[in-house]
């Protein structure tokens, strides 16, 4: 990469972070992500190292770019959307969960089932118990029928797949207060 190509980079990721933090934040204007460095990118960094109570020279010295780098990454984790938890076991492949099975991931299935029954009311009731029981086989079954699956009575990756994406859609309608 040449100097030239290095510092549109460095550029560029100057303006992202300080347009993530306008978002954040009404009095940095947000500036382009072009990789030039004019009067918008200078203002808006301007507006930040006012905001840290730094000089507001309009230039990225190390404490501004330490300051503007941290501030960037809380800004990501206070409006990232929760992380995931994989329960669904990866390996072997073909892991499936079947009548009898018990744990968490069974309770995980059960919870989500139960909950796509307010909108769902073919599924049936479901418990959660934590076992793979008749009343949880018949909700996946009809599941799998209303979904067009293959009906196996079994959550194997792509019913599982189908029972969360349907469950996520729901729980991110709703609006937490």
């Amino acid at each position: 990469m040449t100097k030239e190509e290095t510092e549109v980079q460095a550029i560029q990721n100057l303006q992202r972070y300080l347009r993530q933090l306008s978002y954040d934040e009404e009095s940095i204007p947000a500036p382009p992500i072009d990789g030039i460095f004019e009067s918008d990118t200078r203002r808006a960094l301007q507006s930040f190292q006012v905001l840290k109570d730094l000089e507001p020279t309009g230039r990225a010295d190390q404490e501004t770019w330490e300051l503007l780098y941290a501030a960037y990454r809380a800004s990501l984790a206070r409006n990232s959307p929760p992380r995931t938890v994989a329960v669904l076991p990866r390996t072997p492949p073909d892991a499936e969960l079947i009548r009898g099975s018990i744990g968490f991931p069974v309770m995980a299935l059960q919870h989500m089932l139960r909950e796509l029954t307010f909108n769902a009311s073919y599924l049936g009731p479901v418990e959660v118990t934590g076992t793979y029981d008749e009343a949880t086989e018949a909700a996946v079954l009809a599941f799998q029928a209303h979904n067009v699956l293959k009906k196996t009575g079994r959550v194997d990756l792509e019913t599982w797949n189908e029972i969360t994406d349907q469950y996520n859609v729901l729980f991110t309608s709703y609006s937490v207060e």
